[in-house]
């Protein structure tokens, strides 16, 4: 059974946990028009990481999930400086980053992301809160890099697909599928990714999502894998980690049912854009 009090309080953690990354590379890195520098990456040895940045000696900063660090990383994977983040705060957090930026010859203000009202979690580490001392990952790192794997097998097949990303808003590892643009009409994208679990599930979920929505949502494609549509406030194939056909909480038993998933719901998702 998965302990969905656990993984939601692990989850907000972590979210919150990623933010300094997130600002930082915001800050440093040239902006884009699809705010992809803020974009974190996940990395089987280092964890949740930045890309590099050139002005601060092309370092990248790190979260180890299992720890609970922040770390300043540079050439060869080596660690300049670390934070744990047990029993302190997000601001002392920040003051550290910034510390150890500038001394790294960085000179931008690296300040919080402010992300839409409503539409981040609520949690007292936006305050005063602090970290747990006793921190447990509750498997959330075994979903990210089950995830990671798969969906950089996807883009293999996926020409039009975006770089794998983690983004610091919805904390959510996905990979954004373009299709060609017919007949001058508007972009049509399909999102697929996981989520470690949010406001619509409290559990980590696939999800694959069409752009635009579709109007008609009655009779959408049936789909493999044991995958439902998700159709209040947003639309798109969805698999969650309690439809998984295993009874087994791992995140990596389950991979083919996963892949199954994902095949049949992009291809549904297709047919829905044309």
């Amino acid at each position: 059974m998965l302990d969905r009090t656990q993984l939601a309080k692990t989850r907000i953690e972590l979210h919150y946990a990623i933010q300094p990354l997130a600002a930082a590379s915001l800050a440093l890195v040239k902006a884009e028009t699809d705010f992809s520098p803020m974009a974190l990456y996940w990395d089987d040895n280092l964890g949740f990481i930045t890309q590099s940045i050139p002005s601060i000696q092309y370092c990248r900063i790190a979260l180890d999930p299992i720890t609970l660090s922040l770390e300043i990383v540079g050439d060869r994977d080596r660690v300049i400086s670390i934070f744990a983040l047990s029993d302190r705060t997000l601001s002392e957090a920040f003051d550290w980053l910034r510390t150890v930026i500038k001394g790294l010859g960085g000179t931008e203000i690296i300040t919080p992301i402010s992300y839409p009202v409503d539409d981040f979690p609520s949690s007292d580490l936006a305050h005063i809160g602090t970290f747990s001392r006793q921190f447990s990952t509750s498997n959330l790192v075994d979903y990210y890099a089950s995830a990671n794997q798969v969906l950089h097998s996807l883009t293999q097949s996926e020409p039009l697909a975006s770089p794998v990303r983690i983004w610091p808003h919805h904390f959510d590892i996905a990979t954004l599928i373009t299709l060609p643009n017919q007949e001058d009409r508007d972009t049509l994208t399909i999102g697929v990714g996981l989520s470690p679990g949010d406001a619509s599930y409290e559990e980590p979920y696939w999800y694959v999502t069409p752009y635009p929505y579709p109007e008609n949502r009655d009779n959408l494609p049936i789909l493999d894998g044991n995958g439902t549509w998700h159709t209040s406030h947003w639309v798109g194939a969805v698999l969650t980690a309690s439809q998984f056909a295993s009874s087994t909480t791992s995140p990596t038993s389950n991979i083919e049912q996963i892949k199954t998933f994902l095949n049949s719901a992009i291809a549904a998702c297709k047919v829905l854009l044309t």
